[in-house]
């Protein structure tokens, strides 16, 4: 049985690298609370961010290779074993770290915190039914881009890890295990994300799971697609507001947030000869048709 909550969280989920950072960054400064302690950079609350990677880590997953998620996800046995203990979590002092000290001794559970608020993480597409045992009234916001330029963006952020530990290599010490000249040296990352074909299959995996639950639930939503969104952000923040329940004290605070959207990022892959020429090889795949990327 669900604990009850004064308030049901928005869940924001989607691909990395689609623009759930920059709609998350938004709607915190709207008003939306989405954890006090955070990683800084894509705007995850540290809390559920833990709490979905050790979930995917307990059947041996990553995020690079969610498919063990998919097994377990039907294993109704593990799935109500594992309910019971994020159950426990939730409403332990654990939280602090999502609410904040002046939160928590206010509030002291999750469970009265009375504001809107929620989080964002792209495992949230593979977590979303464990959540949604313990929220079932959550409202999800999916955020969704063009499969291409998620490709890219995922290549360009692993290639810079390889030239940062190729940087580091020039100082390797020769006395150290080969454990640790890996560790400290070696590559480590998301592999398959080196090349676009792998990227770009790794986007299928998320929209197609994605599509799957949405499918099978009746929670309230929203499917945004980012290009979509950086056309007329004003318009769909306003839309947002309403979605989570926001209230802002003037029109211009939604000027002045809107304004920070670099509408620029649209579509980016089409000045890059070499990205339409892999645009040219997948525009046809089926979720590149289903959300009408195929030109």
């Amino acid at each position: 049985m669900a604990i009850q909550y004064a308030r049901q969280p928005i869940i924001i989920m989607g691909m990395a690298r689609s623009g759930t950072t920059l709609i998350s960054d938004l709607l915190h400064r709207l008003g939306l609370f989405i954890g006090h302690r955070r990683i800084q950079v894509d705007q995850e609350a540290t809390y559920f961010y833990s709490v979905n990677w050790m979930l995917l880590k307990r059947v041996h997953g990553y995020w690079d290779n969610p498919a063990p998620m998919r097994y377990f996800l039907k294993n109704c046995t593990a799935v109500d074993l594992t309910i019971r203990c994020m159950e426990a979590d939730i409403v332990s002092y654990r939280v602090i770290s999502y609410l904040g000290l002046r939160h928590y001794l206010k509030y002291r559970s999750l469970q009265r915190f009375d504001k809107p608020w929620g989080w964002k993480d792209a495992l949230n597409v593979y977590t979303l039914p464990l959540w949604l045992k313990l929220f079932p009234e959550a409202k999800i916001v999916y955020i969704v881009r063009n499969g291409v330029d998620v490709a890219s963006s995922l290549v360009t952020r692993q290639r810079k890890i390889i030239s940062g530990r190729n940087a580091r290599n020039q100082k390797k010490s020769r006395k150290m295990s080969l454990r640790r000249n890996l560790e400290r040296f070696g590559f480590k990352g998301a592999i398959r994300c080196l090349s676009l074909e792998g990227s770009f299959s790794l986007w299928e995996e998320y929209v197609s799971q994605a599509e799957e639950t949405l499918a099978r639930i009746e929670n309230a939503k929203r499917v945004i697609k980012y290009e979509e969104f950086l056309d007329d952000p004003k318009t769909h923040l306003l839309d947002l507001l309403r979605f989570c329940e926001l209230e802002v004290s003037s029109d211009g605070i939604i000027d002045e947030v809107a304004k920070r959207v670099d509408t620029n990022r649209s579509n980016a892959f089409l000045s890059d000869p070499a990205l339409m020429l892999f645009y040219n090889q997948v525009k046809d795949s089926d979720w590149m048709i289903h959300y009408g990327y195929c030109r």
